[in-house]
């Protein structure tokens, strides 16, 4: 099961409200130590973002990429998507793209965000995505040491 398969019937409680961070803002929900996480896509229903379209061979990169995304930490519980009125899926894994320094984190459910909700992801979050190795090789692994994640890798025992 990957982590955008749940779909809930019932109402957005408050204890399933998902932290929220702007584009591009440092993110610090995980318990790792780490200041090249960058967040892309932490969106409630408070949150202000860009809207458009996006080109569809990244769209199908990222479906790829959070298909099976690399998981440093395992979250406990799930988040509704807060922009939906009615029937609003729930997700509870999240993606780590390195790129150029840094991780970027995003929730898996980016993809829904920007399917349903017309989200406009960071350029430079699209420019890491394309250039994202596929998630269980080698030269994913090589780039998250490249780009800051040694304490992230450290942390699930990689090295």
């Amino acid at each position: 099961m990957n982590g955008q398969t749940l779909v809930s019937k019932t109402p957005v409680k408050k204890s399933l409200i998902m932290a929220a961070f702007k584009d591009l803002d440092h993110c610090n929900y995980f318990p790792l130590e780490s200041e090249d996480l960058i967040a892309v896509a932490w969106l409630n229903k408070d949150s202000t973002f860009e809207k458009g379209p996006v080109e569809e061979q990244f769209f199908r990169k990222l479906c790829v990429l959070t298909s099976e995304p690399w998981q440093p930490v395992v979250s406990a519980g799930i988040h509704l998507c807060e922009l939906c009125q009615f029937d609003a899926p729930g997700f509870f894994e999240n993606v780590f793209i390195p790129y150029q320094g840094k991780i970027f984190v995003a929730p898996v459910a980016i993809v829904h965000y920007i399917s349903a909700h017309w989200y406009q992801p960071p350029p430079i979050f699209v420019e890491a995505v394309l250039a994202c190795p596929p998630m269980k090789s080698m030269e994913y692994k090589k780039a998250l040491l490249n780009n800051g994640g040694r304490d992230l890798v450290k942390a699930i025992g990689y090295l």
